[in-house]
């Protein structure tokens, strides 16, 4: 069976730069990225890390506020493109489940639409709390619980696994999460929930669109927890 990163980097190697051009066109998209960044208030000197970068798109705001960036993803030309897109940070093609990175080498870990490419959520906090400073945060975009319903299950929400989407016109996979088993990897892995966002996806002139009466994101700041 092909491995969730063998099958990741297939399908963005071979999409990436239309996906992320659909993706920064695409305003639920545009709108969640004010309140990521109301978390990220203090950055200007401090070690970031994007796991799962894609294009870098989001990596530009965080050298825009000072920080040393650094994004990794699997996909050698989603790293290709995200080098062009921000030449201030320094990237590597990585798998964010299996870092090269020494323990307690990152102030923030930021993870933005990648972790639904993991079975073990758990796992993957863990690791990212391996390379976290003690003081540091995480900071996970991840899709909603209510918009895969809506969206993918014909309201079904109890659906979990890993399931393939078609998103205007490419194919990707997500493991499906309930809202229980975000919380429980974070007791799991030892994680406090700072700040939970859940952004609008419109704005006055769009809300009757029946797509964007639900979220279509979460946004979780966590810390470690103290000993």
């Amino acid at each position: 069976m092909v491995s969730d990163a063998s099958l990741a980097k297939k399908l963005y190697n071979a999409h990436i730069e239309r996906y992320a051009r659909v993706k920064n066109n695409y305003k639920p998209t545009l709108l969640y990225k004010r309140p990521l960044y109301s978390l990220l208030k203090n950055v200007s000197g401090k070690k970031v890390l994007f796991a799962g970068c894609g294009a870098g798109t989001e990596c530009v705001s965080a050298v825009q506020r000072g920080a040393k960036v650094t994004g990794i993803d699997i996909s050698d030309a989603a790293i290709m493109l995200a080098k062009k897109t921000c030449p201030k940070a320094t990237f590597y093609v990585m798998d964010f489940a299996k870092m090269k990175f020494h323990k307690r080498s990152f102030d923030v870990v930021i993870a933005i639409l990648s972790v639904m490419y993991k079975k073990d959520l758990t796992a993957t906090l863990q690791e990212f709390k391996r390379i976290l400073k003690p003081n540091g945060s995480i900071v996970l975009l991840v899709p909603h619980p209510v918009r895969k319903m809506m969206k993918y299950n014909k309201g079904y929400y109890f659906v979990k696994g890993r399931h393939h989407e078609f998103w205007k016109g490419t194919e990707r996979f997500n493991y499906y999460l309930l809202f229980e088993d975000f919380i429980d990897a974070f007791v799991n892995a030892k994680l406090k929930v700072v700040k939970l966002l859940e952004p609008k996806p419109f704005d006055s002139a769009d809300k009757l669109r029946p797509e964007l009466k639900y979220p279509h994101f979460i946004i979780f700041k966590l810390v470690q927890e103290k000993i």
